[in-house]
């Protein structure tokens, strides 16, 4: 059973401003379907790339929790391909790479039914 934390900005169910989405691993892949409110905006119209920064970073995680390790993120890179808009249903996908030793090579996108909005690699450290 993977553990829980309630207030954890993006899956946190006690969080009373955090999203709470909510992950499903089929295939071993973290996955969670989300919409943003416009308070999340940066831009008109724009979601605040920060708040997609913390949602890829979160299915990383995610996935390696699912498999019993927990780690923290050591580094990060995200390629934003097109910006997320308010009110659009979206789904993100955070997989493992490859573990060596104390560190975990992850992958995470978020895409629609079509496209692929934004891509992130990132190494976590393992401090299980």
């Amino acid at each position: 059973m993977e553990e829980r934390y309630d207030n954890c900005f993006i899956c946190g169910m006690n969080n009373p401003i955090g999203l709470k989405l909510t992950f499903t691993y089929p295939d071993n892949i973290a996955q969670a379907e989300f919409r943003l409110p416009v308070h999340f905006e940066g831009y008109d119209n724009i979601i605040h790339g920060g708040i997609v920064a913390a949602i890829l970073d979160e299915a990383m995680a995610k996935i390696i929790l699912h498999n019993n390790i927990k780690a923290v993120t050591v580094t990060i890179t995200i390629d934003y391909k097109k910006p997320l808009k308010p009110d659009i249903d979206y789904i993100v996908k955070g997989s493992i790479i490859n573990i060596r030793k104390k560190i975990i090579e992850t992958e995470a996108t978020i895409v629609d039914n079509v496209d692929v909005y934004a891509k992130a690699t990132a190494k976590f450290f393992s401090i299980s």
